[in-house]
């Protein structure tokens, strides 16, 4: 009998240790977000193994675990150089699908960081470009640096309403949402990235939520238009925000910020740890600006209406998209009225605050003037919500390929 069990012992461990490798590597391929500069896997298998993540993380602890065993029970089993090499391979492709991701993004939906400009000027440079979020008065600058890791910021009510900023840097891309869908409070948090764009988490619900849509994955794939509340954002240099919102408050990441994150006698694994993952963000964003090419190769540059990492102010009324670009609206001298969605649209570049706006035309007047805070002769307008603010060419129009470019 004991011989017996010595001749199953080899080919249990070898296809154990195999069933983890193989979790291990989809766990990495589909969850590791930094694993797509190498292999490209498809929305809907990465949809599956996020799904099924937890009965694959069983599994292969079960198998790695009974190889273990196995391996105690006679170290002859396998030699050691092969046992801890392959050890190390699972260790390595688990860590970076199943944790790393919630290490290195960790989210600040409910707990960010604001601060007065005065004390923000410690932390960003005046031509710093920020993206704004103002309600009922109140605004809000974002830094692409200071949201690059955590992806969502916020902390809690702003202006009386519950809103989030979201922001994707392979995008060049923040979003303001409100938190909800159907009535349901959603708790964001990053997920990985499909096809260049941020996807987000519900921690309530277990749903993926790709950042750019606003929706649900579920709901995207039925078309059910079921999708989070947007408010308008806009960009502009640090400097410029300043001026125009004196009262402002100004997010800074408390794990980016010397003065601010731990130090080595505080916590050394995130004293190491974080500065070597803003080393790597920081590349793949230098990557992301200064190459034709995407980051990470799951889309491609087909649509040469505008140069792939032109930076596009595109949006939407309705099912009609368009996309501007800086350069060509500062070449108008004046703002461009278009008709939209069946909505009237004013596109303008302020000199003054360097800042590009979109806003909803209800006057039913064509606008001749109007300035970085909306007034017209006519009154007030307010900005469309759903303007993504210098998100780069080749990611907008991959969502988007219907967009118009330019129109005036």
């Amino acid at each position: 009998m004991t011989i017996q069990l010595k001749l199953y012992q080899k080919p249990l461990f070898w296809i154990s240790m195999l069933i983890a490798q193989v979790i291990g590597i989809f766990l990495f391929k589909d969850l590791a977000d930094i694993s797509q500069w190498v292999v490209q896997s498809e929305r809907e298998t990465t949809m599956w193994v996020w799904y099924n993540r937890w009965p694959l993380t069983l599994v292969s602890l079960l198998c790695i675990g009974l190889c273990l065993f196995l391996k105690i029970k006679d170290k002859h089993l396998v030699g050691n150089g092969a046992f801890y090499s392959l050890l190390l391979l699972f260790s390595f492709t688990f860590f970076s699908g199943m944790i790393n991701p919630h290490l290195m993004m960790r989210d600040r939906m409910d707990n960010g960081l604001f601060v007065s400009i005065e004390e923000g000027k410690k932390y960003l440079k005046p031509y710093e470009s920020v993206i704004v979020l103002e309600i009922n008065g109140k605004a809000r600058a974002h830094s692409d640096k200071q949201l690059l890791r955590p992806h969502v910021a916020g902390n809690g009510k702003f202006a009386g309403e519950d809103v989030v900023m979201t922001y994707c840097g392979l995008t060049n891309l923040g979003m303001a949402f409100t938190p909800e869908i159907d009535g349901k409070k959603l708790d964001l948090a990053p997920m990985t990235q499909l096809e260049n764009n941020l996807v987000m988490w519900d921690k309530n619900s277990d749903e993926p939520i790709q950042q750019i849509w606003g929706q649900k994955e579920k709901d995207v794939i039925k078309n059910s238009g079921h999708s989070m509340k947007e408010w308008p954002t806009f960009r502009m240099p640090f400097e410029q925000f300043a001026n125009a919102y004196p009262e402002g408050e100004v997010y800074i990441n408390d794990y980016l910020v010397k003065d601010m994150r731990p130090t080595f006698w505080e916590n050394p694994f995130f004293a190491i740890y974080d500065p070597i993952m803003e080393v790597i963000f920081k590349l793949a964003v230098a990557h992301q600006e200064t190459n034709d090419e995407p980051t990470f190769p799951t889309i491609e540059y087909s649509d040469t209406r505008l140069p792939s990492k032109e930076k596009v102010w595109g949006f939407n009324v309705g099912d009609e998209y368009v996309a501007y670009s800086e350069e060509f609206v500062r070449e108008q001298g004046q703002p461009i009225n278009l008709s939209l969605g069946g909505k009237d649209v004013v596109i303008h570049y302020d000199n003054n605050f360097k800042s590009l706006g979109i806003y909803y035309n209800t006057t039913g007047k064509p606008i001749e003037e109007i300035d970085f805070y909306g007034e017209t002769e006519f009154g007030k307008l307010e900005r469309v919500e759903s303007v993504k603010a210098g998100a780069y060419w080749i990611i907008w129009v991959n969502f988007y390929p219907e967009t118009l470019v330019n129109p005036v």
